[in-house]
């Protein structure tokens, strides 16, 4: 089974695993367990409006969001790491950003579990 999703794709990773349901399962996994530590960052970043340690966070998660392909994840990173100081802008994408993790962690797991099965 190839879950498909309108807020994140698997395909990139079926492209470079030559699908590999191992790696990919491998890969879900390790982005899986960083999201709830990439949600307490940027929640603590946000409330502290640090900029320069939220702009590290990013960089960290960036191939992670680049690989699975999380719609409008890509944007908001972009944006974030070019902005200069911290607005109610910033706030807002910090903001729509964990939303999209949040929503997207029980959706992977049960894609997870699904391909166990297999």
């Amino acid at each position: 089974m190839r879950p498909e999703h309108q807020l994140y794709t698997y395909t990139y990773l079926y492209k470079i695993s030559n699908t590999s349901t191992s790696f990919i399962q491998k890969m879900i996994m390790l982005f899986i367990s960083s999201l709830d530590e990439y949600l307490a960052e940027l929640a603590t970043l946000q409330e502290q409006k640090n900029l320069p340690e939220l702009k590290k966070v990013l960089h960290k998660m960036k191939p992670s969001v680049m690989n699975l392909e999380v719609k409008g994840a890509a944007e908001i990173l972009k944006s974030l790491s070019s902005t200069t100081s911290w607005s109610n802008d910033t706030d807002k994408r910090v903001s729509q950003l964990r939303e999209i993790f949040a929503a997207i962690k029980p959706m992977m797991e049960k894609d997870l579990a699904h391909m166990g099965t297999e």
